[in-house]
């Protein structure tokens, strides 16, 4: 009896380590860790060069930032809007401030590290030229993209670059305007 219960002792202790992962081996859930996920939200802050595209060189290259907020609705889809003041003197020394404020959707698609938003928005702006002119509301549209390097879980920092239409209607259709500009410049974005 001793020798039987030895053996089936030694047996267990050997089943064991037959049986025991090897270096390496874990346990897979099917869990695929993707950089953002639905309700994932982010701020971003841009400073940017402003270019006026339709002015017959009448404005000078200027300056502006935007401060945004999106949240997305899945990994790649996410809605927001924001906030972009900009900046141009004219020939005249006159100044032309605009405010934008839109509301749009943002296409992300990501490879590794690197974010590459995308995305169309439509809002209103208020523009005034040298405090004698003041147009609110004016259509405002707004198309974006830009490529960004995702820091850690928290930030990440990139480069943008986007398309703005303002639009101006008046009573008198010979007095309307549509204002076209571009901008380029660098982002940080905060993601919780």
């Amino acid at each position: 009896m001793k020798r039987l219960l030895t053996l089936l002792t030694v047996l267990f202790v050997f089943s064991g380590i037959a049986f025991a992962q090897e270096e390496g081996d874990f346990y897979d859930d099917g869990y695929i860790y993707e950089q953002n996920g639905a309700g994932d939200q982010f701020i971003k802050v841009d400073l940017s060069a402003n270019f006026p595209l339709n002015f017959k060189k009448k404005l000078y290259v200027g300056g502006g930032f935007s401060i945004g907020y999106y949240r997305f609705l899945n990994n790649l889809l996410a809605v927001g809007g924001e906030v972009s003041p900009t900046y141009n003197v004219s020939i005249g020394k006159k100044s032309l401030i605009t405010v934008p404020i839109t509301f749009g959707v943002l296409f992300q698609p990501t490879i590794n590290k690197f974010e590459f938003p995308m995305g169309v928005s439509l809002g209103i702006t208020s523009s005034t030229f040298e405090n004698t002119f003041t147009y609110f509301p004016s259509f405002t549209a707004k198309a974006y993209a830009g490529a960004f390097y995702r820091i850690n879980d928290s930030w990440s920092a990139g480069i943008n670059s986007s398309f703005i239409w303002i639009a101006q209607w008046m009573k008198d259709s010979s007095e309307s305007y549509h204002g076209l500009f571009a901008a380029a410049g660098i982002s940080m974005r905060y993601h919780f």
